[in-house]
């Protein structure tokens, strides 16, 4: 039997440092990479008793080749499985700072909330990474602050797809076998009642998260101390009180923090029915908190207030960002460049699809229509769809172009795509050869400031971010980046 220890080294490559970490379901050990110089986190499955070995393994190696499809900047990755002394263990990404679970807890000790743009910021990362899995049609089932873990960047991560909360693909359907699986502390009502998980499931279980981000306490979690949270999760007639915005708050904070509430309350509906139909329909809520509007030139979004573009200069006042009525069906004679023209209306609408349509029919009309493949790889980072953005702006890139803004919109897009799906050093070079393009691009240089964030370089990250606000001194991205990289070098 597999014997783990301080100091033990695995596969002549991995040296065990610490234990991170035990749960229900398995043991994390860190461990370091001397091959490629790198921690990692080492998942040893518990062994129960219920299985044979062949079925255990079969249980081990299903979780992996879920989780090997999450290649994502919010969801901690998975890089390899290997086999030590006849046991299989799962080798992943280490992440350097603590859970979420840790931080509300300390904020909680010292009588303490976190800041509402930090919350929001956390529950949107999250979303996000959710919306992914769930696109890869796999549902966590067992969300909790425990396992969502920050990067000593900030970052926030979802962990733990575990054996018990990956499901079938949702074209085969949820397994009622493991309805009831989970932290009965955050389960959903349909979970507590023993039915099976979806997507929903896995929304109420943020739901519970947000509130606790909002308010540091925990929605089912009753005053008088006489009620436990499982209990009064399987009360159907019991109804959390919505969040309540803190005296401190300024009008337009407190404005700010029930319509987040709102959204939290909607996300804890207790009828599947009641809340979003989706992880992306919750953060396209979020977004719309804070109304905003498109640049009609780069088409990056901009406060509603701003009459110029801080990014390139545009004039949002422009009639093009005026709203437009549907597009006509093209006739058999309309060119690619008309298509095209259709599909950027579509897009100021925020009408995605409709707009990718368009740039896909474009692209059957003329295949080296470079404008066309760099606004269908726009439209697909905006649906989170990063995979098929990558392809389409390489399709682009490959055309080659004598315009430098031409090619430097395309890399600066690939280079976006690229940092969610965790290639970093493809994003840098992307978004270093748009900046070598259009030297004076502040959505470019702020690209490059997150992707040293999302890589750990906090010193780079830091300068990047000087660099964005020497250009526009009020950028709200550069000033959230640098503070919260001060905030985390307080903490350590």
């Amino acid at each position: 039997m597999l014997s783990l220890s301080i100091g033990k080294e695995l596969e002549g490559r991995y040296v065990v440092l610490s234990v991170l970490g035990s749960g229900g379901y398995a043991t994390v050990w860190r461990a370091t990479d001397r091959q490629l110089n790198r921690d990692v986190a080492i998942k040893r499955l518990l062994k129960t008793g219920v299985y044979s070995a062949s079925a255990e393994l079969e249980v081990l190696l299903t979780e992996a080749r879920k989780h090997a499809q999450l290649i994502h900047t919010n969801i901690v990755q998975l890089y390899d499985v290997i086999e030590c002394e006849g046991e299989h263990l799962m080798v992943m990404e280490f992440v350097d700072g603590a859970s979420l679970n840790e931080l509300l807890r300390k904020q909680a000790k010292d009588s303490e909330v976190l800041p509402l743009d930090r919350s929001i910021s956390i529950l949107r990362d999250v979303l996000s990474g959710l919306s992914f899995a769930h696109d890869k049609h796999i549902v966590h089932r067992d969300l909790s602050p425990a396992n969502i873990l920050l990067t000593s960047t900030g970052i926030s991560k979802i962990a733990d797809f575990g054996i018990a909360t990956v499901i079938p693909d949702s074209s085969a359907g949820p397994s009622s076998a493991h309805g009831a699986t989970g932290n009965p502390h955050f389960m959903s009502p349909e979970q507590q009642r023993g039915e099976p998980a979806d997507q929903s499931s896995d929304l109420f279980m943020i739901g519970i998260i947000g509130y606790l981000l909002l308010t540091g306490t925990h929605p089912y979690s009753h005053p008088s101390g006489l009620f436990s949270v499982p209990e009064l999760l399987q009360d159907c007639d019991y109804i959390p009180q919505s969040p309540k915005p803190r005296n401190e708050f300024s009008s337009s904070q407190q404005r700010l923090f029930r319509e987040y509430a709102a959204i939290i309350m909607r996300l804890l509906n207790r009828e599947r029915s009641g809340r979003f139909g989706s992880a992306r329909e919750a953060i396209i809520a979020l977004e719309a908190v804070t109304p905003f509007q498109e640049c009609p030139r780069c088409g990056e979004r901009l406060p509603e207030h701003f009459h110029f573009c801080g990014f390139c200069g545009a004039d949002t006042a422009s009639p093009s960002l005026a709203a437009v009525a549907a597009p006509p069906v093209p006739s058999k004679d309309v060119t690619a460049e008309e298509i095209v023209e259709l599909g950027f209306q579509l897009s100021q609408q925020r009408r995605w699809e409709d707009a990718i349509a368009q740039y896909r029919l474009a692209l059957n009309i003329d295949r080296g229509n470079q404008k066309a493949y760099r606004n269908l790889g726009f439209a697909l980072n905006r649906l989170q769809r990063f995979e098929e953005a990558e392809i389409a702006l390489t399709q682009g890139l490959e055309l080659g172009d004598e315009v430098p803004s031409h090619q430097a919109s395309l890399a600066h897009e690939r280079a976006l795509a690229r940092a969610e799906l965790k290639q970093y050093d493809g994003a840098l070079e992307d978004v270093i050869r748009a900046l070598q393009l259009v030297p004076r691009s502040v959505k470019s240089r702020y690209l490059l400031a997150r992707i040293h964030l999302y890589r750990g370089a906090t010193d780079e990250a830091r300068r990047e971010g000087l660099e964005v606000l020497r250009s526009v001194p009020d950028h709200a991205g550069a000033l959230r980046l640098l503070d919260q990289i001060n905030e985390e070098g307080r903490a350590l």
